[in-house]
């Protein structure tokens, strides 16, 4: 049996969750709609631009999109949510896989339910399925996937978009391994906009979630694609990496959106053991005393997020530098700090004081660690150092349900009032049993 056809048979037997299970995706929900609410404002010169395009094209009014009084066409509808939420930074990842997951797969799962009437138990299962595939192919994918260039959130998010919604279809195995096969030939997205003008990157999750809908719209037809489409020597495998690690492809013992990690930070995952122990380390000495701030982090996070003087709120989001010296200087990092970024002769002042220092040691994908050491160098010698390897909201270091509403409630303040959040985790709590599912965004 090949390893599409295998994994498509894992993917078609995701059916019965655990209430554990249930609780976490409505986690995950919540999460995702506090990173929409931020993305929306945030990311507007982009925004507009997008829908200025999408808007005006109308079509059948199938699905819901944030924000907006109109439906539209279902996968148009899973695009611009999928822009939305990816526009702060702030949507949950995972590690091995190194990229995000929600942002792609709520939207799409959500945007075709509305267009079918679907259950709550369908939505659920789904979105279950769809985590597993996107994580299960990346980190299989990873490291090479990274090196090449490619964006797994865009790449991988596609096929994942697509088996979760093959099986909102209800179709079998063999059904979502078409649809898989199918998206294989859709997938996109580059790491460039980590060279510069990051604004587009919302571009690859939004073109996964669409791109998903309309591949598992085909696979409902009848339409099936090439045979062995990850593995073959053509293959999607053969295409973005050297080396593909089977093992990754083969699941757990527990369902791998429990393996997902939530952004307390609006700016790239490899920012945020930085942010950590520069707050840590907030207050122990003072700026003028400070001769060098030497930060150790692995190659990629440089690669990735090593902007020096971000020019924009979107170049804030790639810059080690900025959001170390925020959080090294205030003692936190947050929202307010992007808009617009406040270099401030204090904030300049620090950042030439910043060396980034390649170190391997400090990203482990055995262990799950992505980490930063960061060592402050005194003018009188003494040198103060703080190491966090896994930051805040990881599944080592988790955040609460709790601390998830409060990061609705910040990002979403001055669009929303109180009880109309209130009104929204109800719904996404709702989101259970064998009820017909009504969409969350309704409520905006």
């Amino acid at each position: 049996m090949g390893i599409t056809t295998e994994l498509a048979k894992d993917l078609a037997a995701v059916r019965s969750l655990s209430e554990k299970d249930v609780d976490q995706l409505h986690t995950l929900i919540i999460d995702f709609f506090a990173a929409a609410y931020a993305g929306y404002r945030q990311n507007r010169a982009f925004n507009d631009a997008v829908e200025k395009v999408v808007y005006p094209q109308g079509g059948a009014r199938e699905s819901k999109v944030l924000f907006q009084s109109e439906k539209y066409p279902a996968r148009l509808a899973a695009f611009m949510n999928s822009v939305y939420g990816h526009g702060a930074e702030l949507d949950d990842g995972n590690k091995k896989a190194a990229g995000h997951a929600g942002v792609h797969l709520i939207p799409a799962v959500f945007a075709l339910a509305d267009k079918l009437g679907s259950s709550n138990d369908e939505v659920l299962t789904a979105l279950a399925a769809g985590y597993e595939a996107y994580i299960r192919i990346s980190s299989a994918a990873q490291p090479g996937l990274v090196r090449h260039g490619f964006h797994s959130t865009g790449m991988a998010g596609t096929l994942a978009c697509a088996a979760a919604c093959a099986r909102l279809f209800g179709l079998d195995a063999q059904g979502v391994e078409d649809a898989i096969a199918l998206s294989t030939t859709m997938t996109g997205g580059l790491l460039s906009y980590g060279d510069s003008r990051p604004a587009i990157k919302p571009l690859n999750p939004g073109k996964a979630a669409e791109n998903g809908v309309f591949a598992a719209m085909l696979a409902n037809e009848g339409m099936q694609g090439p045979t062995e489409s990850l593995e073959g020597q053509n293959g999607w495998f053969h295409a973005v990496t050297d080396q593909v690690d089977e093992a990754c492809l083969k699941g757990g013992d527990h369902l791998l959106l429990h393996d997902c990690y939530f952004k307390l930070y609006p700016s790239c995952r490899h920012t945020h053991c930085g942010i950590d122990a520069a707050a840590a380390l907030h207050g122990k000495a003072e700026p003028a005393e400070i001769e060098a701030v030497n930060v150790y982090i692995y190659p990629n996070a440089i690669k990735l997020a090593g902007i020096k003087y971000p020019k924009d709120q979107d170049e804030t989001k790639f810059s080690i530098h900025y959001t170390l010296a925020k959080a090294l200087l205030n003692g936190s990092y947050g929202i307010a700090d992007m808009d617009e970024p406040r270099l401030t002769e204090p904030v300049t002042e620090l950042i030439e004081k910043i060396h980034l220092i390649p170190e391997e040691g400090m990203e482990d994908r055995a262990r799950g660690i992505r980490g930063t050491r960061v060592e402050l160098v005194k003018k009188n010698g003494e040198i103060l150092k703080e190491t966090v390897l896994v930051p805040k909201g990881d599944p080592e270091n988790p955040l609460t349900r709790a601390d998830i509403i409060e990061k609705l409630k910040v990002c979403s303040a001055g669009q929303a009032e109180e009880e109309t959040l209130k009104k929204l985790v109800e719904a996404i709590m709702n989101i259970k049993g064998d009820g017909a599912f009504q969409n969350p965004m309704e409520l905006l």
